[in-house]
């Protein structure tokens, strides 16, 4: 399987750094889904998307949510699972 992650540009370090929850790497089953969910990052912002390049811009700045994200797949976690450092997108966003 071809998983995919997400990396975001941090308002606070102004660095690329893998969106995680809790100190875990957030995986997505494909790139096709994590590049549906993007637009939800911005929380209702208004973007401008690079299908090509699989990254969305955030038209409005913040200081607290990124303000670019793009997909990267494949992502190979690197562990087998159960999971210690990484979890799946459907379980984080669940809530489970």
């Amino acid at each position: 399987m071809d998983y995919a992650a997400v990396l975001v540009l941090s308002p606070i370090s102004g660095s690329w750094e893998l969106m995680s929850s809790g100190g875990k790497v957030i995986v997505f089953d494909t790139a096709q889904v994590a590049w549906e969910w993007l637009p939800l990052l911005g929380q209702g912002r208004l973007c401008r998307e690079d299908e090509a390049r699989k990254q969305v811009s955030f038209l409005e700045m913040s200081r607290e949510l990124p303000n670019c994200a793009r997909v990267i797949s494949p992502y190979v976690p690197g562990e087998g699972q159960p999971w210690k450092q990484h979890q799946i997108w459907s379980e984080w966003w669940g809530g489970g």
